[in-house]
């Protein structure tokens, strides 16, 4: 299955159910057999809210064990996937040997019981602060992620897709989206510094100091569960 015929498939869609196995029969014909779908509220750091999911049969065991222990919100890289825009490819052997503490350290080798041994997540950003996250998964003796690195564009497309459909067959709507709740000043800040001025700039067209100017950026960075200015301002001109 192409992604164009991906795509007309999904528009004919009328349940949850439906794009779920449309979205896998698109993905069985790369080898991927496993894959989980994860639609966030908003960041971890804000208060994240589980808001839909739905997972391949290979993976529904460890999928659900996952959320039940809340593996979520102390998964380094889920946030780090949240931060990078671009997907990220993960070894397990890898994740484990980098582990911060013994939950992370659980997780990952949890996971390798389960028979997991690498990983692509795919991050989505929403219109209203809303975060998705399509993540592939390769079992042991699998191939299914060989040449990633040429596949992940198309992917990111698809996965893309996939949310924007689910939000409709879904119909959520803006409101029961979590707002990032950024103040006047702060998202004054991160406006002037896509307009690419500096802080010195920036304080004295807002007649304040410097120190307040990175103050409120950092505050800004904090809610929208970013780590620099840069990402607060992609995420921003993003809703």
């Amino acid at each position: 299955m192409n992604l164009s015929h991906f795509i007309a498939r999904l528009e004919k869609a009328d349940t949850d159910s439906q794009a779920r196995i449309i979205l896998q029969e698109y993905l069985i014909g790369f080898g991927i057999k496993s894959f989980a779908f994860t639609y966030y509220s908003g960041h971890v750091k804000t208060g994240r809210k589980l808001r839909y999911h739905c997972v391949s049969e290979p993976l529904r065991p460890w999928h659900l064990h996952y959320l039940e222990q809340g593996y979520a919100d102390v998964d380094r890289t889920l946030e780090e996937v949240h931060t990078r825009i671009l997907p990220e490819f993960w070894d397990v052997q890898i994740q484990l040997a980098n582990a911060k503490n013994k939950r992370e350290a659980r997780i990952r080798e949890e996971s390798i019981e389960y028979g997991i041994d690498k990983g692509l997540s795919i991050p989505v950003y929403g219109p209203h602060h809303d975060f998705a996250s399509l993540t592939l998964h390769q079992f042991r003796n699998e191939k299914g992620l060989a040449n990633y690195e040429i596949k992940q564009f198309e992917w990111m497309v698809a996965a893309k897709i996939f949310y924007h459909y689910i939000r409709k067959i879904l119909q959520l709507d803006k409101n029961e989206i979590a707002p990032y709740n950024l103040t006047k000043r702060e998202k004054q800040c991160i406006e002037l510094t896509a307009k690419l001025w500096r802080v010195e700039q920036i304080a004295k067209e807002l007649k304040i100091s410097p120190r307040t100017v990175n103050f409120h950026i950092q505050n800004a960075n904090k809610k929208l569960g970013t780590n620099n200015k840069y990402q607060t301002m992609y995420q921003y001109l993003q809703s």
